[in-house]
């Protein structure tokens, strides 16, 4: 894209956290655009720590494009979002996690999608792996989820109720409009804001697009540890942002559908639980046969080729 005065200005917000490693890789893949350099400008915000303001500098020191860096306290990711967008000089805005990296072409179709009319805000897929050709992203009853993964890459451009938190903008006006993200949800979960944000935008009249080629590549980060799922705190911040999502976007109903919603995800972690305990059942039995076979074999050096 040939830059001119004509082309949008872009600021990109890279919320982040103690993940100084995953911070560099983002920040290589933003200078890497094949958006014009003069056009767009990056703002890291780190959430209670300081690892990344080190990685920040010395990609600053090889980049052409503007890199700024601000450090706040642990306050969860729809207040470094905010901040971003407070310190933004872009007209559109542009949020991309820290655990992810994108595509050249990332930037230019979040813009072309925003020229369109009507639209406040665009998507697009979170992961290059295993793509769907078929997209579900819409608002059931109570707030519930219609949801097909965003790792849907459709053969066209769109319009849907919802975007992935970690891969979307915005332009600023209509974020300024509605506020930006409502930073009472927890810090710990930060679970639904990004939703609620769309949710806000929509009643608002504005549209929202998804783009499947509006691609990063995405490594999960949080969910890497799997005893990240198991954390009390991380279950009770998240159980709680969703019914504060569903209550106050959808009242009674909303109510009713968290209601819904808690007694499913205690089912299947109950029906979860059996399984495990099965499977550590296996796992102690089955330890004992292999290591008696490899104990009888222990000084037989040959392989089994043309036995009987």
């Amino acid at each position: 894209m040939a830059s001119t005065m004509d082309t949008p200005f872009v600021s990109v917000v890279v919320p982040t956290r103690a993940r100084p490693q995953f911070l560099r890789n983002c920040l290589v893949s933003l200078l890497k655009l094949d958006y014009p350099g003069d056009r767009y400008e990056i703002i890291v915000v780190e959430d209670g720590t300081e690892e990344g303001q080190k990685v920040t500098e010395e990609v600053r020191q090889v980049s052409a494009v503007p890199v700024r860096y601000k450090r706040i306290p642990h306050s969860g990711a729809a207040t470094s979002r905010n901040v971003g967008l407070q310190l933004a000089t872009g007209e559109i805005v542009a949020f991309i996690d820290d655990d992810g990296m994108a595509v050249p072409g990332w930037l230019r179709r979040h813009v072309e999608g925003l020229l369109e009319d009507g639209v406040a805000g665009v998507g697009g897929r979170v992961s290059p792996e295993y793509p769907e050709p078929v997209l579900e992203a819409e608002m059931g009853v109570g707030g519930d989820l219609k949801w097909s993964g965003f790792n849907a890459s459709p053969v066209r451009v769109q319009e849907v109720d919802h975007l992935p938190g970690g891969n979307m903008a915005f332009w600023r006006k209509a974020l300024l409009e509605v506020r930006g993200l409502d930073t009472r949800y927890t810090r710990r979960g930060s679970w639904r804001e990004d939703t609620d944000l769309c949710v806000r935008l929509r009643h608002k009249g504005y549209r929202l697009l998804y783009d499947g080629e509006a691609q990063i590549i995405h490594r999960a980060a949080r969910w890497m540890n799997p005893w990240e799922r198991l954390r009390p705190g991380l279950v009770w911040a998240m159980t709680r942002d969703d019914a504060y999502f569903r209550a106050k976007n959808y009242g009674w109903s909303g109510v009713w559908g968290s209601v819904r919603s808690a007694l499913t995800s205690i089912k299947s972690r109950l029906v979860q639980a059996a399984a495990n305990l099965f499977l550590i059942s296996v796992h102690l039995l089955a330890w004992i046969p292999g290591a008696m076979k490899g104990l009888r074999n222990k000084n037989d050096p040959f392989g089994t080729l043309g036995e009987e």
